[in-house]
């Protein structure tokens, strides 16, 4: 059951011992309690209520935040004329307070923009882009983008005198590989020191095709999580309707966006810059998208501009406007302070995003906004919030369907429960997702402490290093048999930054049995920690859910018991010797099986007419990748390695058997499954980890889509590997084909490949070949070592073969195909998606 907006806020306010009801303290969201109100503008004013009027009195003075601007001579004019206003009792009315907070709030945003007076709209982005330590841009040229395009040029007036170089620029093929490689830039790339999240990838490209180019980057990137700011050009505002590459941007990318708007006015940038840099790397990640009218990128920030915005920003009054009124990014809302049993309105903040569903923030001196995190705007809009502003809070429902809540914290009471549930449970078993890749160091402490087996998620893939014996690799679809054989065991699951994809779920309703019936019996169960509030129960019902990130939570766990451990060492003891003796029962009886087959004489002639006689074993693309992955292994290199792919068998087949050692070294599409990313991706890994081993492992199938970006690594320069496995086949569509159709194929043979080495040759890329495993190891050493300062193609030649295990559609997780043969009872209506 999910707890309503209110609740929340009633649970928040009791934990921090509030009763403000949506006028929380801000110790609700772990925020400091330094918050600038009205008071400040109005001291030495304090406003108290006192039946229906206001009585003035003399308030001591307090601290003032840095984080409001403070008040212009525009708005102590309007102080003075409201105390003039003041009646012979010295009374104010309300509103009359209400009014100079909103005249606070305008100024403040005055002075906001004053920070870009004299800069063009164009200008002004390419500012904001400085500000949040953006360092490189993918993209494509077009007329409605050429003003921001000049911003990037080393010879524009801007970058005069300046000591750092412009933004680095990149030029794609086309639009498409430039979300891609913004993409895997920002997969990959080390977290921000500022703030210890992930960067966003940046795109620019011009309007109509280049938007609608970018439609499948940016839905792969809200499916899988990936910050990106997406920025491109439109015709101008007085264009004619149906103008020249004019297309509707915003209808277009709003479903496949976090956010998605038009600039109305150059003022209206800072403020969208910002948010769209805050929304894209907060809560779960993802895409952003800013549709920039031509004319707009030249419009010049003036003083006329600067006041017509500041004094034409509507209010969201009591939370709530009329859509049909406000259709604008940005408005400002009050905020209230609880003084005699009535909430007074004693500041206006800003709210920017969609009028039903945006965030509110403050402005600040430095030129950004700072979010406001003490106020609970309701319903599903306080849900969204609260996917972007951790609250570090549990929730639970007992028995009797009524929730509970408590703070997570060492020492609190629920924190304490869901340890005990941990160290009491005989079979725990961990499933690590991509909210892992921050804190390997703490998972692995937590897994040792408690010894509890560990499996990854396809994009936590090493988070959990493979060579400790706790780990169990990848779970799910396509997982390795051990884990989806334990999970179905286990009494205890702990979900940590994973979304309960139906991907590792097989079939809902029998998933994880033993541990529902643990949580029905009060010995074990779920217990589900996600960053975003909205999670609690929306694909399962947790016995706990922890909002909060994986790095928070295992750190506060290891403290319970570093805690519990001095004062007394027996109560965290576990022995967990049958569940492990277990583990390595299964590891032995099913490993992932890699299909071999016999060695064949070959004759042929040589080139004076001689014949010939050789032995020659073909491949499969399981034998590939194990030997480049024993290579990398034997030559201490695979913390150093990052590996992106594209989407079918040789994508599953590496997150099988390759060896993950590092988070985030795994840069592959998992939710929409998009063929033809790998070579964008690897692009984006290198750009963004200079000194790694970037290495594409592509199919033909996915490489053949998108191989025109060959040009941006040969014009680039960018020493990046790309191993191509060509089976002329989409060999996952065909083995469904296979299962599920009686064998009757079409649109799966790719029977005209080009000539790989020919295609590399032509755009001056070094090349290697291999089509038996006797050729195989040279040809692996060479491509992998030889030349760590140039691209690399490798073209391997294999056969046919499925990956396996493979959990068919309306089967329990634990119901595996584990060897290539024909299966009964499989609906060909339930063929994989």
């Amino acid at each position: 059951m999910k707890l309503s907006s209110g609740a929340i806020a009633v649970f928040l306010a009791a934990a921090s011992g509030s009763c403000a009801g949506f006028s929380h303290s801000p110790a609700a969201f772990g925020v400091s309690s330094s918050v600038r109100t009205c008071d400040d503008v109005f001291r030495p004013h304090r406003i108290r209520s006192r039946s229906s009027a206001l009585s003035v009195k003399k308030s001591p003075s307090a601290k003032k935040s840095s984080n409001v601007l403070k008040v212009s001579s525009a708005v102590i004019e309007e102080r003075t004329a409201l105390t003039d206003a003041l009646d012979p009792s010295g009374e104010l009315l309300e509103s009359a307070v209400e009014a100079a907070s909103l005249a606070a709030a305008r100024d403040s945003a005055s002075t906001y923009l004053s920070n870009y007076k004299g800069q063009s709209g164009a200008s002004v982005i390419y500012s904001k882009l400085v500000e949040h330590g953006v360092t490189l841009v993918n993209g494509y040229s077009g007329g409605a983008v050429l003003p921001l395009l000049d911003q990037f040029h080393e010879k524009n007036p801007r970058h005069a005198d300046v000591d750092t170089p412009p933004i680095r620029w990149i030029t794609n093929s086309n639009e498409n590989s430039a979300g891609h490689i913004a993409e895997g830039y920002a997969k990959s790339a080390p977290a921000c020191p500022s703030d210890g999240r992930q960067p966003a990838g940046v795109v620019v490209a011009t309007s109509g095709p280049g938007v609608t180019n970018l439609i499948t980057p940016l839905q792969d990137a809200i499916c899988d999580g990936v910050p990106m700011v997406v920025l491109c050009g439109q015709a101008a505002t007085n264009a004619p309707l149906d103008a020249f590459q004019q297309a509707p941007a915003v209808a277009l990318t709003t479903p496949c966006t976090k956010w998605s708007y038009q600039i109305r006015s150059a003022a209206e940038i800072p403020f969208v810059m910002d948010y769209a840099f805050f929304i894209a790397r907060h809560g779960r990640p993802g895409p952003v998208f800013v549709d920039l009218p031509k004319d707009l990128q030249n419009q010049v920030i003036d003083d006329a501009l600067i006041a017509d915005f500041a004094t034409t920003v509507p209010v969201k009054s009591d939370f709530k406007t009329d859509l049909a009124e406000d259709d604008g990014a940005i408005r400002f809302a009050p905020r209230t302070t609880d003084e005699s049993g009535e909430a007074r309105v004693r500041e206006h903040v800003v709210h920017v995003g969609r009028p039903e569903l945006g965030i509110l923030f403050e402005t600040q001196k430095n030129g950004r906004l700072a979010p406001v995190t003490d106020l609970d705007l309701g319903g599903q809009e306080g849900v969204y919030q609260m996917d972007h502003h951790v609250s570090q809070m549990i929730f639970k429902m007992d028995s009797t369907e009524n929730a509970r809540t408590g703070p997570l914290s060492d020492g609190s009471q629920m924190t304490s429960e869901i340890f005990d549930l941990i160290r009491n449970a005989e079979k725990p078993f961990i499933i690590a997702g991509q909210g892992c890749n921050d804190c390997p160091e703490d998972l692995l402490r937590f897994a040792e402490d408690m010894n509890i087996p560990v499996a990854t998620t396809l994009h936590g893939l090493g988070c959990f290093d493979e060579r400790h014996p706790l780990g169990l690799n990848m779970l799910g679809m396509h997982g390795h048999p051990t884990p989806n054989y334990m999970i179905q065991e286990a009494d205890l699951v702990l979900c940590i930054g994973s979304r309960f994809d139906d991907r590792i779920t097989g079939r809902a309703d029998q998933f994880i049995p033993a541990a529902k019936q643990a949580s029905a019996e009060g010995r074990g169960g779920i217990v589900h920690v996600d960053i975003r509030l909205s999670e609690n129960s929306k694909q399962l019902s947790p016995t706990f859910f922890v909002h909060s990130t994986g790095k928070k939570f295992l750190k506060t766990m290891n403290g319970v018991r570093s805690t519990r451990m001095a004062t007394d060492a027996a109560s965290v003891s576990t022995d967990r010797t049958a569940w492990l003796e277990r583990m390595l029962s299964l590891q032995k009886d099913f490993p992932v099986k890699v299909p071999k087959f016999p060695t064949e004489e070959v004759t042929g002639v040589d080139a004076d007419g001689n014949d010939l006689i050789a032995k020659r074993t073909r491949m499969s693309a399981q034998s590939v990748v194990t030997e480049l992955n024993s290579q990398i292994l034997a030559a201490g290199k695979m913390d150093d390695c990052l590996f992106s792919t594209g989407v079918g068998v040789h994508q599953m087949v590496a997150a099988q058997l390759l060896t993950w050692t590092r988070p985030r070294q795994m840069i592959t599409s998992g939710s929409l499954g998009t063929m033809g990313v790998a070579l964008g991706f690897v692009i984006g890994c290198k750009l963004a980890n200079g000194h790694k081993m970037c290495i594409a492992v592509d199919g033909d199938g996915s490489f053949n889509m998108t191989f025109t970006e060959l040009k941006t690594v040969a014009e680039q320069k960018i020493p990046v590997k790309i191993l191509i496995m060509d089976n002329e086949s989409q060999m996952m569509v065909e083995y469904w084909q296979k299962l599920f159709l009686e064998e009757r194929y079409l649109a799966v043979t790719n029977t005209v490949n080009p000539d790989y080495r020919k295609l590399a040759d032509a755009f001056g890329i070094k090349n290697l070949y291999a089509d038996c495993e006797e050729d195989l190891p040279e040809a692996m050493r060479q491509f992998l070592f030889d030349d760590p300062d140039v691209p690399v193609l490798m073209h391997v030649r294999i056969e046919k073969t499925p990956c396996l295990p493979l959990v068919a559609p309306g089967k329990a997780v634990d119901d595996m195909i584990l060897e290539d043969v024909l299966c009964e009872g499989l609906d060909p209506c339930s063929a994989p998606s």
